[in-house]
């Protein structure tokens, strides 16, 4: 039941940043040229911060291991 939602929630949300995607695009008529440009910074930009987040809470998880032995 748990999967079944998630995989609705990604799917919707897929669906929603086309929709956004299309709006920007054919209502407002910014390129789609300079929006895959700026998908690729934003995506750039946020696995960083999941990467940087990660190694953070990897190294707290290894400071209080090492102070509780």
């Amino acid at each position: 039941m748990i999967r079944k939602r998630r995989n609705r929630t990604v799917f919707l949300a897929v669906l929603a940043c086309l929709a956004l995607f299309w709006g920007a695009i054919d209502i407002v008529g910014v390129s789609a040229n300079t929006l895959w440009v700026h998908l690729g910074w934003v995506t750039l930009g946020v696995g960083s911060v999941v990467v940087l987040a990660a190694m953070s809470g990897w190294g707290i998880n290894r400071l209080r291991g090492k102070r509780a032995r």
